[in-house]
């Protein structure tokens, strides 16, 4: 049973919006190209293993989560979590072009591409060794134990991977349900403990609050950035707000393109928004429209008056 569905990465939704807004040659784009390629990537290999647990058919009751964060002293990421009866398990995923190769001393990852150059990385099993630590430390907070495995999964069967040493299980997705099916069965929890475990697992995740872009990038400015509200149809920078509609010279006309110019100023700037800077960056000089157009967005309100700021919601 699938309890949590993964979310797309908001590393994605900052670069898109920095290749929108930027002015045309800054140096920064070809550095959020890069980036956006490799959340791409990413999430690819992680939808892939989701769809083979997706049809996964364990033999007892079993609950899966994607993409969750939990805090245990710190905060940890799990690309996926598996719960039943008898344990836990926990996947890490990587999707890496090109030969790795898994070194223990130090630990790391070096990804070596067609043409030869050669790139250091994280070690993925000393990632899963830290999550499993964490993880059961989490368990055992809640007087939960059971015991609690993990393997590293890379997404693809063509991906090249080498590795001196392997404490744990390295699969592809089409070996992940012969590891799963030969995990040590011996029920600790009666179903109702395990969806009551379901249950605090999903109260504790805590979402990934993904850094806005000035903040990623210092060096990018606010004139840097183009304001204005993109027309739907052509993509032209500059609709007009009038007769409660945004009109492009296109000829075409909408009541929300207001919407993603304002989750762009979020993704680019974050924090607070006030009406002046909305009114600023959409381009509309009537600031009880500007209130409006805020509201029908969707944003969070706090404050009144003129320390009134708005949030995106989470």
């Amino acid at each position: 049973m699938i309890m949590k569905d993964r979310a797309s990465p908001g590393i994605r939704k900052v670069c898109d919006a920095g290749l929108r807004r930027l002015r045309p040659g800054h140096p920064v784009a070809g550095k959020l190209e890069e980036r956006r390629k490799q959340a791409e990537a990413g999430f690819g290999g992680e939808e892939r293993v989701d769809g083979v647990l997706a049809e996964y058919r364990h033999p007892g009751p079993i609950r899966v989560f994607a993409d969750l964060g939990l805090v245990c002293g710190s905060r940890f990421q799990l690309d996926a979590l598996l719960l039943t009866r008898s344990w836990a398990c926990l996947l890490e995923v990587k999707n890496i072009s090109g030969r790795s190769v898994i070194r223990d001393i130090p630990p790391q990852l070096v990804r070596i591409t067609k043409d030869g150059r050669e790139e250091a990385l994280g070690s993925p099993f000393a990632q899963l060794d830290s999550h499993l630590m964490l993880f059961r430390d989490w368990l055992h907070e809640r007087n939960t134990p059971i015991p609690v495995y993990g393997a590293v999964v890379f997404a693809y069967p063509s991906q090249m991977v080498e590795a001196a040493a392997a404490p744990h299980p390295i699969l592809f997705p089409n070996n992940i349900p012969l590891f799963l099916r030969n995990l040590p069965e011996h029920p600790l929890l009666d179903e109702h403990e395990l969806d009551g475990l379901a249950r605090q697992v999903l109260a504790a995740h805590s979402p990934y609050v993904q850094r806005p872009l000035c903040t990623m990038y210092p060096q990018v400015s606010r004139s840097d950035i183009r304001t204005g509200v993109i027309c739907p149809d052509c993509g032209e920078m500059g609709m007009r707000w009038h007769d409660r509609a945004w009109h492009c010279r296109c000829g075409c006309i909408s009541r929300s393109a207001h919407i993603g110019a304002l989750h762009d100023w979020f993704h680019i700037f974050g924090g607070e928004l006030t009406n002046e800077e909305c009114r600023r960056f959409l381009g509309v000089e009537d600031r009880h429209a500007a209130k409006r157009l805020m509201k029908s967005a969707g944003l969070e309100v706090s404050g009144s008056g003129r320390w009134t700021t708005y949030r995106l919601k989470l």
